[in-house]
């Protein structure tokens, strides 16, 4: 019994799928394909028109940031040159507290080098003597 019931299953799963129905394609009625037709030919034209109308807006975009980098870069300039002329006078390179400064330690290096060469000679002498 198990057997028999088991070959009715085996036989009823095969046969299930050829007695599905098969659709057959169900093409539209000529005026409605027409209908398509056209309505994609419209979608198509305004595609192209939407498109060209993007290309403009992009290409309009990337004209005024053109110009404002161009705009930018111009007053880049100008204000380097600013600078630069700011630089090219000449500030001193010491102020009055640092020339003073610098001239006493002139001073004391020139009065230290006399006072060496000078007692220079002395030393000799009283080694000699």
């Amino acid at each position: 019994m198990r057997l028999s019931s088991l070959s009715l299953l085996l036989v009823l799963g095969l046969a299930t799928p050829s007695l599905q129905a098969e659709k057959a394609p169900i093409e539209p009625p000529a005026e409605r394909q027409v209908e398509l037709e056209h309505r994609l030919s419209e979608n198509q034209q305004q595609r192209e028109a939407i498109r060209e109308n993007l290309d403009a807006a992009a290409s309009a975009a990337g004209q005024a940031q053109l110009l404002r980098l161009r705009q930018e870069n111009q007053r880049l300039r100008l204000q380097l040159e600013q600078e630069q002329a700011q630089t090219q006078v000449q500030l001193p390179l010491l102020n009055d507290q640092q020339q003073w400064f610098a001239v006493g330690g002139g001073v004391g290096v020139l009065g230290f080098l006399l006072g060496v060469l000078t007692t220079r000679g002395r030393r000799r002498r009283q080694w000699l003597n």
